[in-house]
């Protein structure tokens, strides 16, 4: 089963049009998960709602927000000042980022047709910055939105170029690889200008620590609150810029997946975002679209197969192990299935999977 599935898996690299959706288990060994968060401060906006008179639950909502941004602010902090010498989990997650980026920019470089695309989609909806690190580390030309130098202004537009190369005698030109990292929910590094008219990129972490003061009546952030990120509440967006920056982003992730032979690789990423769900599922409809989803536990399995039960070009994969955590069976989870033997499948373990697959892959 294993060969076959690694085969099929290697035929979906093939198609030309690859993108990958990450999440926040990606980044989990420096940065917690949501857990139950987004219910939480749901309930507790709510409350508020209920009684807005109340005026310790605005700050109880502005220390739950703070709480929320400081799992993302204190990692990220440590990356731009180059302080991580020393915190394992820091530097474990960088490595591992790095990793991934040398997997895929090699499938970029075995793209040897002129007509497939040298460029690969990352959507994350993580606000985090190890894949800009990695990338940077590693030498490795990335794409994250962004235009000019001393003020680099992001733009959705900016993920529809392409860069191509003279050769040395200048007889022939070539397309450069690149990757595109585009972030569905905002970035830490995203500023919005004095002027509202423009979402600056900066290397310094740009989100406001939040007051009492920038909670409304209604338990939602206030619009001069500097927040470029989609929160994980049920608040509409702060300012029209970042709604429509939204949308672009998520018209982009539809515009991709709805080309022809497509191919989606999921990790880390648990579908629980109905917007984003929405949006696959209606892609879905197109045939020649591939979804290949990579869970990490056995409830990740189980909630991927009952989000997607009704997509037949939706694949779950499932990786068994033997006594000593060794890979021995790699194929398509389906409901019912036994769990006894299931291997979690980690950042490492994605990783190590598609590099044995691109072994296989040579001048595509």
């Amino acid at each position: 089963m294993s060969e076959r599935v690694i085969k099929e898996l290697k035929k979906y690299i093939e198609s030309g049009n690859v993108s990958f959706l990450v999440g926040a288990g990606a980044s989990i060994g420096a940065i917690s998960t949501l857990g139950d968060f987004e219910n939480e401060i749901t309930t507790l906006i709510w409350d508020y709602q209920s009684d807005n008179t109340d005026v310790g639950k605005k700050l109880e909502i502005a220390n739950m927000l703070n709480k929320f941004l400081d799992c993302s602010v204190e990692p990220n902090s440590n990356l731009i000042n180059g302080n991580i010498s020393g915190m394992e989990r820091i530097e474990g997650t960088l490595e591992q980022y790095k990793k991934f980026v040398r997997v895929i920019y090699k499938l970029l470089l075995l793209r040897a047709s002129d007509k497939l695309p040298k460029k690969i989609n990352i959507f994350t909806t993580n606000y985090d910055l190890f894949f800009e690190y990695a990338c940077e580390e590693l030498r490795v030309a990335y794409n994250d939105g962004g235009l000019g130098i001393i003020n680099r202004c992001f733009s959705s537009k900016n993920f529809q170029k392409r860069i191509y190369q003279l050769s040395d005698s200048y007889s022939y030109e070539y397309e450069s690889p690149v990757i595109n990292l585009i972030k569905l929910h905002g970035s830490i590094n995203w500023l919005l200008d004095d002027n509202n008219s423009d979402i600056l990129i900066k290397n310094q972490i740009c989100i406001a620590r939040i007051t009492q003061e920038n909670i409304d009546d209604k338990g939602f952030i206030t619009e001069n609150t500097n927040v470029p990120i989609i929160l994980p509440t049920k608040q509409k967006f702060i300012r029209t810029l970042m709604e429509h920056t939204y949308y672009d982003l998520a018209r982009f992730y539809s515009n991709e997946l709805e080309r022809e032979h497509s191919v989606l690789f999921c990790f880390g990423f648990s579908f629980a975002d109905e917007h984003i769900r929405s949006i696959t599922q209606r892609a879905l409809g197109n045939p020649s679209l591939t979804l290949l989803i990579f869970p990490y536990s056995t409830s990740d399995e189980r909630g991927m197969i009952n989000h997607f039960k009704d997509f037949p070009n939706v694949k779950v994969i499932r990786i068994d192990k033997g006594e000593d955590d060794t890979v021995i069976n790699i194929h398509y989870a389906v409901e019912g299935m036994e769990m006894e033997n299931r291997k979690n499948i980690d950042f490492n373990t994605f990783t190590d999977l598609f590099y044995k697959i691109l072994t296989q892959v040579e001048g595509i």
